[in-house]
């Protein structure tokens, strides 16, 4: 398996971000559910489930200095507005999902020498 990229549209064609690491740390599954519950004063439950959103949660940990950490900035400032991007766990295959970011803030932390790390959170779109 190779690594994921992912590829976006900042108004310039398409622009490909290929992770030159894997992600870390990526769970499987993540759902949050949008819902009312009501109890009744007799210990009766009422749900109303508005909707579930399906999340991506990504740790980079180890982004190099140089072109890797400035890729990341760039799709990162462009992600920051609320675009859209497709995302490939696999570059080598054609399968891929759209998210949008869900993070509203970023930095690129120190990890060791020339190296960085950040976590990110993307919101699958729903069409």
């Amino acid at each position: 398996m190779s690594n994921p990229q992912i590829v976006f549209d900042p108004g310039t064609g398409p622009v490909a971000l290929p992770f030159q690491r894997p992600p870390r740390r990526v769970p499987a599954y993540s759902f949050a559910a949008t819902r009312r519950d009501n109890f009744a004063s007799s210990g009766v439950r009422e749900s109303i489930i508005e909707r579930i959103d399906q999340f991506l949660e990504l740790e980079m940990e180890y982004v190099a200095l140089g072109s890797d950490v400035q890729n990341w900035s760039n799709f990162m400032l462009w992600a920051l507005r609320g675009g859209q991007f497709a995302y490939y766990p696999d570059s080598s295959q054609t399968m891929f999902t759209n998210y949008w970011l869900e993070d509203t803030n970023w930095g690129a932390n120190y990890k060791s020498a020339g190296q960085y790390t950040f976590k990110l959170r993307f919101r699958q779109v729903v069409t």
